[in-house]
């Protein structure tokens, strides 16, 4: 045994005699009988992931490849269904597969949401957002990883763009050849199959049409590009959603060094307070009865930007004036929640077409039907969702500041019905996505300024919601780059593409601000009908030092021997993307630095 793990485990030992208190005697009460000894030998770990979602299916598989590492994995949710896996069905709607929490209400941004309030939906399964998410695979821009460095930290070097794209290509299997003839961006025969979907339909041309009549290229929006009109690639196999779940997990659940403990709840990380180091974990399956999991060497939270905030402040590791509010011992004072960030967009913006035949019942039973036997036809597709435009709205950096987003939606077409049509109303799906006669345009604000924070729940730090002060559109730069570029999508109107095909501005109710007009109407829209994109950041940010940040560039805690956060949460700033590929990207990094301490540096685990 190597020394630095068995003194670790010695002094685990040492615990296990001398801890008295309920909280603190976790381990004596295991060795009271024989057969407590054999459980408490099962529930030792080398590693313990707390959360299976995007990053922690990823780092299950890394780390139990190596065979004489036993490794537990503990997701709250349970296993993905295969409705999730119909690319044409919305799963960010499933509630019973998400954390639905809300934003704080504010001066700025929300306002006519109910409870004046943005939803945030990350997912509760296994997969996590993998499962709920759109599924395109977007990196983001060279300017944006390369943004991460911090002059004169040697450290951070590694996280400039030219030293991450290994990372990146490592796990991907790219099914499109015209993407693959850039050698140096993209790869074969990794998990994580990425293609563009077969299926289209008259409006997919529609609109392609329209924003090369624009000026936008057909490009590649993965190879460093500033601007483009996508046909976007998707995360999916044969015609069906490829969740992290399935790449990564799901094809070494046999291996008997890996433990997946499902609908469990890690509501602690015991903390040895005179070493400084990890012990282990509490863990409920049943509300209130806490049960626990050792660890010898490492502990990796991958629970996002979110939920990790609230783990670690439970376990005394956060602001130690938030935590005192809370009568919470503070073990490591760090600026964990702070630095919240999510991109934005904004509803009312919506086109409408005229000659769209009715969706009967009948005809999407059979095309469930397709899709089941053959994984064909529409439902073998996204909709309009398969088109994206990125805009450089401004000269300063060769890279997208918006991403005009298209989501299709079907509504009833008689006229009463139209011109009585909410915000609300034509966002909410009504069929599966590829049936629509709408298209909502939403202009995604890809690298906001707005920072909020996330805390404890007042009133049940514990079990309660936690405090999300998003501050979306606080500061007025954000405000102005989204209604810049809503300047621009109104321009598709005049388009001959869609003049040619009928496509007009939908009649929506745009209360309180139908009585404003051009700039000041678009201002006022974008502050009442905001939408967070659910791809919150930053709370647990990477850094050279313990007042600005929250881990290494290395991912380990501040001052705390053997935790790592390994998931969105240690990104300083958003990429010019989604969240999806770069979370991937992080988890392979995060995975090969773990790899590289414990079996190249000989078992040693260095935290400077």
């Amino acid at each position: 045994m190597k020394f630095a793990v068995f003194r670790r485990l010695l002094s685990k030992l040492l615990l296990l005699l001398t801890l008295t208190s309920v909280k603190a005697d976790l381990f004596t009460k295991a060795t009271r009988t024989k057969a407590d000894e054999r459980d408490l030998r099962q529930s030792v770990f080398d590693f313990i992931i707390v959360g299976g979602g995007t990053a922690g299916c990823v780092l299950a598989n890394r780390l139990s490849a190596v065979s004489d590492w036993k490794v537990l994995l503990v997701e709250t949710g349970d296993d993905e269904n295969i409705d999730y896996n119909i690319p044409g069905v919305p799963t960010n709607e499933y509630r019973p597969i998400l954390w639905n929490y809300r934003t704080e209400r504010n001066g700025y941004s929300c306002l006519s949401r109910p409870s004046g309030s943005c939803e945030v939906k990350t997912g509760k399964v296994l997969g996590g957002s993998s499962v709920t998410n759109d599924m395109k695979y977007t990196r983001g821009s060279k300017v944006d990883y390369d943004g991460w460095h911090n002059t004169g930290t040697l450290a951070s070097l590694e996280w400039k763009f030219e030293n991450l794209i290994d990372d990146f290509k490592y796990s991907e299997d790219n099914g499109d050849y015209d993407i693959l003839m850039n050698s140096l961006y993209h790869s074969r025969g990794g998990e994580m199959h990425v293609k563009k979907f077969k299926y289209t339909d008259r409006y997919i041309e529609v609109f392609n049409g329209a924003f090369s009549e624009m000026g936008l290229r057909t490009l590649d929006i993965n190879t460093n590009i500033p601007e483009a009109v996508v046909n976007n690639q998707f995360a999916m196999i044969n015609n069906t959603r490829l969740s992290t779940n399935s790449a990564f997990l799901k094809p070494v659940r046999h291996r008997k060094n890996l433990t997946i403990l499902k609908g469990a709840t890690v509501t602690k990380i015991v903390i040895n307070k005179q070493e400084n180091t990890v012990d282990g974990i509490l863990y409920e399956i049943e509300k209130g009865k806490e049960r626990p999991a050792y660890v010898k060497r490492e502990i990796i939270l991958t629970t996002g930007a979110i939920n990790n905030v609230r783990l670690l402040h439970l376990s005394g590791i956060g602001p130690k004036i938030e935590l005192k509010k809370y009568n919470i011992t503070t073990i490591k004072d760090l600026p964990v929640g702070m630095n919240y960030q999510d991109q934005v967009t904004t509803g009312g913006l919506a086109f409408v077409m005229n000659d769209v035949a009715p969706v009967t019942e009948e005809k999407i039973t059979n095309d469930f039907k397709t899709w089941f036997q053959s994984r064909s036809g529409p439902l073998a597709s996204r909709g309009i969702n398969q088109v994206s435009a990125f805009l450089q709205l401004y000269e300063n950096i060769n890279a997208p500041d918006v991403e005009l987003a298209l989501d299709g939606n079907y509504i009833r077409s008689d006229k009463y019905l139209l011109t009585n049509l909410t915000v609300h109303s034509a966002e909410e799906f009504n069929l599966p996505l590829p049936y629509y006669n709408l298209v909502n345009i939403h202009p995604i604000l890809l690298r906001p300024k707005s920072k909020g924070r996330v805390l404890l729940n007042k009133r049940n730090p514990k079990y309660g919601r936690p405090v999300i002060q998003a501050n979306l559109l606080k500061e007025t730069e954000d405000l102005d780059t989204l209604v810049d570029s809503i300047d621009i999508a109104l321009q598709l109107l005049d388009t001959k593409e869609m003049k040619k095909a009928e496509v007009k501005f939908a009649p929506l109710d745009l209360f309180p601000c139908d009585r404003l007009s051009n700039r000041d109407q678009w201002n006022c829209i974008a502050r009442h009908y905001t939408r967070a994109m659910s791809r919150p950041i930053g709370t647990c940010r990477m850094g050279d030092n313990s007042t600005e940040s929250v881990v290494d560039f290395q991912l380990r805690v501040h001052g705390i021997e053997g935790l790592r956060i390994i998931d969105a949460s240690v990104m300083p700033s958003h990429v010019r993307g989604g969240i999806f590929a770069p979370t991937l990207m992080i988890a392979e990094k995060g995975a090969k630095m773990i790899l590289k301490d414990w079996k190249e540096n000989k078992g040693h685990f260095y935290n400077r």
